[in-house]
């Protein structure tokens, strides 16, 4: 009798202590959240996040708000957090600041993590940065909810001496393997390779890579190597979209052809010729259009960094107040910012044609106030054709692919890293609401109301 009593007891206790839980470290009742993989926003929805992940997303009840550490959402967007893949520290601390004292490297972390947080941006790929911050970058590998995921690359790998301080010099074969491998050592994920290298030294440095499975990807422009002996060595993952015609522009070089339209290719004169050549080019030459079948054919993806010649001729949103740095600004007549801002538009629509064949895009700055950048980047996308759900993917899901990483960061799903961005106002309703107020929480923390 007394063993019955005893069982019941014990099964009594058992059945309630299953109805009780732990506080979970957020819960985000009533929200409207934008599905990255499907572009569908499933509403009414509560999200419980523990130890930073995401543990369980179920149909909100009232019961939901009674949870310890709540949010209600009332109905608005949630979405993941944006990514970076293409930064260079010196844009955030100089050109000239080198910091290798470790009482200083919490104090950068910080410094470099405000240009990114208040904006919704969690999580930062370098695309080169000088050797002498390899320390500082290793202190800030380890995730922390104040801080920005910043994912080091070392030094662009380059296999003609620049000098360059975001430069690594491997003159062969035998150099361009060590230094991939004393990277992975150090325990990066991530190496990049830069147009001045020789094809010898990419096609090695795509074959270490894979083989120690880092995701490597380049900046090349037909300087020494062009994209397409690039793409067959195996490299996939490439920089900017006005690589594509420079690259073209050197082939026609190469051929001899008349481009004496064009300004010179000089210290005075380099930046307008860019916006030129892609005048000259547009996205209907059939080296171009050729250039487009190989990165669908590939399936190779791209950063195209077009706020890079958006913002100095004065086309990003003035909401954004983003300065024009010294280096950024141009002094031209009225009739070259017009002949400019056609050359944007061209660039523009290498983008918007790019997109539309199915090529992968995301996201990067490569430049000052990275954060407000990333958002502008994003809006240009927008302007160029692309719908704001499909931007909103660009940002998130396929920035997290592209650094392979979209089985942590990407999409709001269960087990994934909690970098969310809960949105004052919809973007998806109306653009603009990009930049409205927003709640932006890094591994279940809420970082920041701005």
């Amino acid at each position: 009798m007394h063993m019955r009593v005893f069982s019941f007891c014990f099964l009594l206790f058992f059945s309630c202590k299953q109805e009780i839980h732990d506080p979970y470290q957020l819960v985000i009742a009533n929200a409207s959240v934008f599905n990255s993989k499907t572009l569908e926003v499933e509403e009414n929805r509560t999200v419980f996040i523990n130890d930073g992940r995401i543990s369980k997303i179920s149909v909100s009840k009232a019961s939901d708000l009674k949870e310890e550490n709540g949010i209600d959402a009332k109905g608005r967007l949630l979405t993941p957090a944006f990514i970076d893949v293409h930064n260079h520290l010196n844009f955030v601390f100089g050109d000239t600041i080198v910091i290798t004292d470790p009482g200083e490297f919490e104090k950068a972390r910080r410094k470099f993590s405000s240009q990114y947080l208040p904006y919704g941006v969690t999580v930062v790929r370098s695309a080169g940065s000088r050797e002498a911050h390899i320390s500082m970058e290793q202190s800030w590998m380890e995730s922390h909810p104040d801080y920005v995921d910043y994912y080091p690359t070392g030094g662009a790998l380059v296999s003609l001496d620049t000098k360059f301080y975001n430069h690594t010099f491997v003159p062969d074969d035998r150099s361009v393997e060590s230094k991939i491998r004393e990277y992975h050592e150090l325990g990066f994920k991530h190496v990049k390779v830069y147009s001045l290298m020789g094809p010898k030294q990419v096609r090695k440095a795509v074959k270490i890579a894979n083989e120690l499975e880092m995701n490597i990807f380049g900046h090349i422009e037909r300087a020494i190597i062009s994209i397409g002996e690039a793409s067959d060595y195996g490299l996939r993952n490439f920089e900017h979209a006005k690589t594509l015609f420079l690259d073209v522009i050197r082939e026609y070089e190469v051929e001899g052809r008349n481009l004496s339209a064009l300004p010179p290719d000089d210290n005075e004169n380099w930046r307008f010729r860019e916006y030129e050549v892609f005048n000259l080019l547009n996205t209907k030459d059939s080296s171009m259009t050729k250039m487009i079948e190989r990165f669908k054919e590939n399936k190779m993806s791209l950063t195209p960094t077009i706020h890079l010649y958006a913002h100095p001729i004065g086309l990003t949103n003035v909401e954004l107040k983003i300065p024009v740095e010294p280096d950024e600004q141009v002094n031209w007549t009225a009739e070259k910012l017009g002949r400019a801002e056609m050359g944007y538009r061209a660039l523009s629509e290498l983008v918007s044609t790019l997109h539309k064949e199915g090529v992968v895009l995301n996201t990067g700055s490569d430049t000052y106030y990275p954060g407000r950048s990333i958002l502008s980047e994003m809006l240009l996308f927008n302007e160029a054709g692309i719908a704001m759900d499909e931007v909103l993917k660009i940002a998130t899901l396929n920035s997290a692919a592209s650094i392979q990483m979209d089985n942590v960061y990407g999409s709001i799903e269960v087990g994934k890293k909690a970098h969310l961005v809960l949105f004052e106002k919809d973007p998806l309703v109306s653009p603009i609401n990009l930049l409205s107020k927003k709640t932006v929480i890094k591994d279940g923390v809420v970082w920041s109301m701005n």
